[in-house]
């Protein structure tokens, strides 16, 4: 059905193409090519932009991920500062008491001296607290006895032993390195908000410098990372993600992305940096992430298609706006170039129109001295030409053929023959003899149906009588050694067809295929409405030919070349003296319906041959 509707649309399209003038042709043809470039081009760059601003998210999360490190080898670096400040308040002398004996791991002798160190201690956090604004706690472990801690928010927890926390397992075995802890609530203080620790082994304040004297510990809160965050300039609605090694998510900008899909972390741990499209709580993103290389943790930026699309959005309405003003300039210089161009054809057009019409006088202005100026000066040597043809030749020639078809119409009349058909059957009445009357009689009908030209098509109906008036002359003929069949669906006879297409065909079959069999013989006409086509058979049970033969007949009928009707081998010939030859026929159907219709024929040696008729279906209407 869907092919059908296909094929009808394609033919339509055809036809209005066909029946379109060629200024329009050219018109519409211009403004398609336009049409066609700017929406080319709007859709290269709107992709060529798209993948920009893909790359620039990939770029942002680079930056992240650069200042991401950057920011923690700062902290480490401040770290590492705090702690050469402590070894440096403990050489200090000067001092009533030195961090070397505070952080020594001698317990205190006394309560003064507890208090005292307690004093130093925080004098020296609150130099250090003053030191960033991010800062919310320093803890310094040397044993159960000596632990001191100070934070801008929230409460020491009293008691605290670290020694059976993860956070202090991970920092002695580090050997020496800072350990960063991800966003988690304070160890050693009660304390609602998430903060970063980073915390390192103390060494040398005792007498032996490789032992671990201590543990430091310093909170920093989470304006720490927001500010790295910041600092890359991602976009308002990228959202920011921290992994850590496990792929637990650490930090996140937005709570929607709290916790990715578990596919999206395996695909990520694959790679140490990357990129690829995501869909998270059914939104669209472009994830871009890479490994802390301070840390070990993935840094990821999500930044929303909505977004990455939108710049690309404006642009390419940008170009379409440009497009629909350089469409519409278009439209307007190729109209005023297309008439331009052909106002010479028009003209020529209308003189052709007025030769049509037998106006030989017409001569038309050469305007331009261009191929169609060029045209139209053959134009006016042809009509001239042609006017004298026709004085000097044609109308001699008419003359002389209207005289020869008035000699022709003179030697055979047709009433004449009618009127002696119908005395032959009166005399056959007379003498009882009927297949005379018989003969007479179908004689006069296809007489009659022969010479009246008026149309080239005919209701099937009529058709099929006129066979049958042959076929029953032909049945008197070969008496007893010939019959006929008759299978046209009541349906077909709504339809028309070409006058004089079926005798001739069933003549050759009568001819070229029954008279050299003895007996037996019969022809089959049959016709079928198909899909639309009228499909016509006419089959024998004679001769037959081989496949060469059937070949070399299809051959010579769909040849366009003119002349007599030449039989093949076996001589099987196109037509007889008085019908029309099946290349005639062939072309006829081709000339009135169209080159996809005609003959087929198909053979058996000493079996049968078939002629098949494809013409399409045409209403026309039944006759008495």
């Amino acid at each position: 059905m869907a092919s059908a509707n296909g094929y009808r649309l394609s033919g339509w399209w055809r036809r209005s193409f066909s029946q379109m003038s060629l200024f329009y042709k050219f018109f519409y043809g211009t403004i398609l090519i336009v049409l066609s470039v700017l929406l080319l081009s709007s859709a290269a760059s709107y992709l060529y932009t798209r993948g920009i601003f893909e790359k620039q998210a990939a770029a942002g999360a680079a930056r992240l991920v650069d200042n991401i490190n950057q920011g923690f080898e700062d902290n480490l670096d401040q770290v590492d500062r705090i702690i050469m400040s402590m070894y440096s308040d403990a050489e200090n002398n000067n001092s009533e008491t030195s961090l070397r004996e505070v952080l020594s791991p001698e317990p205190f002798r006394s309560l003064p001296e507890q208090y005292a160190a307690n004093l130093a201690m925080q004098s020296f956090f609150q130099r250090l607290l003053n030191l960033r604004s991010d800062f919310n706690s320093v803890y310094i472990y040397v044993a159960p006895d000596k632990q001191f801690s100070y934070s801008v928010y929230g409460r020491a927890k009293w008691p605290y032993d670290p020694t059976g926390e993860d956070w202090y397992r991970s920092t002695e075995a580090a050997a020496g390195r800072t350990v960063i802890s991800a966003p988690h609530l304070p160890f050693q203080l009660s304390y609602d908000k998430k903060v970063i620790s980073f915390s390192r082994v103390l060494k040398g304040f005792s007498s032996n410098g490789n032992e671990n004297d201590g543990v430091i510990l310093i909170d920093l809160s989470m304006d720490a990372l927001t500010n790295i965050v910041k600092k890359a300039k991602l976009g308002e609605t990228t959202g920011v993600v921290l992994l850590n090694e496990s792929g637990r998510t650490i930090y996140s900008s937005d709570s929607e992305l709290d916790e990715l899909p578990p596919s999206l972390i395996s695909r990520m741990s694959g790679s140490p940096n990357g990129s690829f499209s995501a869909v998270i709580a059914g939104k669209r993103y472009l994830l871009s992430y890479s490994t802390l290389t301070v840390t070990g943790w993935k840094s990821a930026t999500l930044t929303p298609y909505t977004e990455i699309n939108q710049a690309g959005n404006r642009l390419l309405s940008v170009y379409l706006l440009l497009g629909l003003a350089g469409l519409a300039l278009t439209v307007f210089i190729s109209f005023l170039f297309s008439k331009k161009i052909f106002r010479p054809i028009q003209h020529l057009k209308k003189g052709i129109v007025q030769v049509k019409q037998g106006n030989f006088d017409v001569q038309l202005e050469q305007r331009s001295q261009d191929e169609l100026g060029q045209l139209v000066f053959s134009f006016n040597v042809m009509v001239d030409t042609i006017r004298k043809l026709i004085v000097e030749n044609y109308e001699e020639q008419l003359a002389r053929k209207n005289a020869e078809f008035k000699y022709l119409q003179s030697q055979i009349n047709p009433h004449f023959i009618f009127n002696t058909l119908q005395i032959v059957s009166g005399m056959a009445a007379v003498h009882k003899v009927p297949d005379i009357g018989t003969v007479s009689k179908s004689l006069a009908k296809m007489l009659r149906y022969s010479i009246n030209m008026q149309t080239s098509t005919v209701p099937i109906r009529d058709e099929i009588e006129n066979v049958i008036c042959y076929m029953d002359i032909q049945k008197l003929r070969f008496r007893g050694f010939f019959d006929y069949d008759l299978d046209i669906d009541e349906e077909a006879y709504r339809y028309t067809i070409v006058k004089l297409i079926l005798q001739p065909i069933v003549e050759n079959s009568v001819t070229y295929g029954l008279e050299g069999k003895e007996q037996g013989g019969r022809v089959r006409i049959s016709g079928r409405l198909d899909d639309g086509h009228l499909r016509f058979e006419v089959y024998d049970n004679g001769v037959g030919m081989t496949p060469e033969e059937t070949k070399s007949l299809m051959a010579s009928i769909v040849s366009s070349e003119a002349g007599p009707d030449r039989p093949p081998a076996d001589g099987r010939s196109a037509g007889s003296g008085h019908s029309v030859g099946l290349r005639n026929i062939h072309h006829r159907i081709q000339m009135i319906y169209g080159p996809e219709y005609g003959l087929a024929i198909d053979s058996a040696k000493n079996e049968w041959t078939r002629v098949v008729i494809r013409i399409p279906a045409q209403e026309g209407g039944e006759t008495a």
